[in-house]
């Protein structure tokens, strides 16, 4: 059967939901409390570094020739390598399930699910997620597209309609501090763009070819996601408040009113969160799980890792600790990863290039 099932479209969307919930929501809360006031200067300085990466990771897949990174690993690398890529690379998007997951709840039961319990909530959501992962690329792709252009309007919606309690005053002055806060906001801002590199494990379900241009555009959306609400979060509540809050962004809605009687608007949030939190975790989850399974017939491989996430998120872990360890160990351990695997596999690329002049592998 043939599995290229989705079009460039797709990857582009699939990048800009995906990547885009994690910035626009865990990313956040993280560059603030890094860069306090100058945070929205660390994500304007990251612009560079995002379009040098992404033209860094558009060169791979050319490189990679429509392959995905483990079928290439497997012809041009030793089987230690690819083994060791394999194990990490699905550790990673299952790790990354599990942070969406948690956040997801932590994020619902501060504010609409106080009084139902935990497990009734992550049954009903994952139940949703494990369809879209079953079904496969082809529908989560479908339904990121059909999400995105609601996702969208709430976007502009909730942005807009703010206009009247925003004082861009707030956002001055900068380097207040000094520029170690700066410098300190674009390691985090960074973190977020590093993942642009997860759409080389998608390239084998690609009917046609991607386009440095769009892929650079996808990438200057997501500096929008996060600059946007970023200094939406600081003109609204100013640098001292903004940096105490879990979701800066969505705190937004609450100000949100038309007159006098169009007020707590914030449930438009839920679907702006649930449809970007269910592409994301869908689409860890299928990806790992294609990692880890070496025939499609292993559906239970994907039901073992939904139960696994499930089980973990349902551990008691307090939300303050929770976020400390996505500030601390999470971003930073994780961009160190992408980082060191774009470098090894540029350099087996490099090798690839030299031995077939020789007529010869690694």
């Amino acid at each position: 059967m043939d599995q290229k099932v989705i079009q460039a479209l797709h990857i582009y969307v699939l990048i800009i939901m995906n990547t885009g919930f994690m910035v626009h929501v865990l990313l956040i809360p993280n560059i603030l409390t890094a860069s306090q006031r100058d945070a929205w200067i660390s994500v304007i300085i990251s612009v560079v570094p995002c379009i040098v990466w992404t033209l860094f990771i558009f060169y791979i897949y050319k490189k990679l020739d429509k392959e995905d990174i483990i079928s290439f690993l497997k012809k041009w690398s030793t089987p230690f390598v690819t083994y060791i890529f394999t194990i990490a690379f699905g550790l990673y998007f299952i790790i990354n399930a599990f942070i969406t997951i948690k956040f997801t709840v932590i994020w619902a039961k501060a504010n609409y699910t106080h009084d139902i319990p935990n497990i009734v909530v992550v049954s009903l959501f994952t139940f949703i997620c494990i369809f879209a992962s079953y079904k496969g690329i082809r529908t989560i792709s479908t339904l990121a597209l059909l999400f995105l252009p609601v996702v969208t309007f709430f976007g502009i919606f909730v942005g807009l309609g703010n206009t009247s309690n925003k004082n861009y005053e707030l956002l001055f002055p900068i380097f207040e501090s000094g520029y170690h806060n700066t410098l300190n906001g674009i390691l985090y801002t960074s973190a977020g763009y590093l993942e642009i590199i997860v759409f080389l494990f998608l390239t084998p379900y690609l009917k046609n070819k991607l386009k440095a241009k769009w892929l650079l555009m996808a990438g200057i959306i997501l500096i929008m996601l996060t600059l946007g609400p970023l200094m939406g979060a600081i003109a609204e509540f100013g640098s001292v408040e903004a940096v105490k809050m879990r979701n800066p962004a969505y705190e937004q809605w609450k100000l949100l009113r038309f007159g006098y009687y169009i007020t707590r608007l914030d449930f438009l949030s839920i679907f702006q969160w649930l449809s970007g939190a269910m592409i994301r975790i869908s689409l860890c989850l299928f990806i790992g799980y294609k990692l880890i399974s070496n025939s499609k017939h292993q559906k239970w491989i994907l039901l073992s890792l939904y139960l696994l996430i499930v089980i973990g998120t349902l551990i008691h872990w307090d939300a303050d600790s929770f976020l400390n360890f996505i500030y601390k160990y999470f971003f930073p351990i994780s961009s160190l990863f992408l980082l060191s695997a774009a470098i090894i596999l540029l350099f087996i690329i490099i090798k690839k290039g030299k031995g077939k002049g020789k007529g010869e592998t690694l």
